[in-house]
């Protein structure tokens, strides 16, 4: 039982000893937005516009599957946080594991998480990797799709479902 105790209190001291290299995640994001600042590799609206209409450029959504449903960039993909390394396969490579989209900006609420994502795919090997916050595209008054733009309307009801602006835009 004291050879217990000792081996606790024991991990305890060596886990304490070895924290003090720890970065929060506030403190994370912040330096790799620093960074992609400085990097030019915050995407602007007018990037990932541009990323939409190319062949050669993926525009995916690492937000939880609630964060996509109430607004995501039309002609975006979601890979979601879970595993989106995975997810990406099927959306950049082609049958024989070769880059059709070797480009990429990640897109999250205010680009924090797609900061810490972005350095998970360069090393995937990805030529450009931007980042995105959604909530630069909707400050713009860009349109959105979301869960209800997947909906169907009932032909009684004559609903229009589809991308919409955000309530505060201007029509």
């Amino acid at each position: 039982m004291k050879l217990g105790k000792v081996i606790v209190a024991a991990s305890l001291v060596f886990g304490l000893a070895n924290a003090e290299g720890f970065v929060n995640y506030k403190g994370l994001t912040h330096s790799l937005k620093e960074a992609a600042k400085k990097d030019g590799t915050i995407a602007s609206t007018e990037d990932v516009k541009k990323a939409l209409a190319s062949a050669d450029w993926a525009v995916v959504d690492v937000r939880t599957m609630d964060e996509w449903q109430a607004a995501n960039i039309p002609g975006s993909q979601r890979v979601g946080r879970e595993s989106p390394e995975k997810a990406l396969e099927s959306i950049v490579l082609d049958d024989n594991d070769k880059f059709i989209k070797p480009n990429i900006v990640v897109v999250c609420n205010t680009a924090s998480r797609a900061a810490i994502e972005a350095q998970a795919f360069r090393q995937m090997g990805f030529k450009e990797v931007k980042i995105y916050g959604i909530e630069t595209w909707m400050k713009e008054c860009n349109p959105v799709n979301n869960w209800y733009s997947n909906v169907e309307a009932d032909k009684k009801s004559k609903a229009k479902f589809g991308s919409v602006l955000p309530a505060y835009c201007a029509k």
